[in-house]
């Protein structure tokens, strides 16, 4: 891995948070989960945050932690950022300084289908709320878009574990920086 550190960007549910563990446990490096450290800051759960508390007041949590991750994953820091803060000028500044730094960005996708299923969209919804999957595929879109700008490196989380997901990571970025993933025994 680039000794810079990596963020993880996705949309809800693309594995981040998991994936960003299993990256930073097999690189023995810290994981700054800037979802859960948002939760926590706001003292709910991270599968509530958002509709525990008001979205804006959310959002405002989710990039204040953000730049703090960020700042810190110079240190060779795993930042699982999700999508959430994309958008902010202020974290898109500091998206910027960190690719400017040798940070990695990865960028973690899977199919429409397997994220609607991770985000508990796959069972019958009351029509009273709307039409959930067609916001949800519009929120996708826009997402899956803005992680793709910042990102050079996709990772396909469809049909992959966490841990297998963190080797195709170590994987790509070990190609990009030129270097050999077996090197430091990470992937094996």
């Amino acid at each position: 891995m680039s000794p810079a550190g990596v963020v993880l960007l996705g949309a809800p549910g693309a594995g981040c948070s998991s994936v960003g563990a299993a990256l930073a446990e097999a690189q023995a490096t810290p994981l700054l989960d800037v979802g859960a450290e948002a939760a926590r800051a706001l003292g709910t759960a991270p599968e509530l945050a958002l509709v525990a508390v008001p979205e804006e007041r959310y959002r405002r949590a989710l990039a204040a932690i953000a730049l703090r991750a960020l700042a810190r994953v110079g240190d060779g820091a795993v930042v699982a950022l999700g999508s959430g803060c994309l958008g902010d000028s202020a974290v898109e500044s500091a998206l910027a300084g960190a690719t400017a730094a040798g940070v990695c960005l990865v960028h973690l996708t899977a199919t429409p289908r397997r994220l609607a299923t991770r985000n508990g969209l796959d069972a019958p919804r009351s029509v009273a709320l709307g039409n959930i999957h067609q916001t949800f595929t519009r929120m996708l879109r826009e997402r899956e878009a803005a992680c793709a700008r910042w990102c050079p490196i996709v990772v396909d989380t469809t049909d992959t574990t966490p841990a297998q997901a963190a080797a195709l990571v170590l994987a790509r970025v070990a190609d990009r920086e030129g270097l050999d993933p077996a090197a430091d025994g990470t992937i094996g």
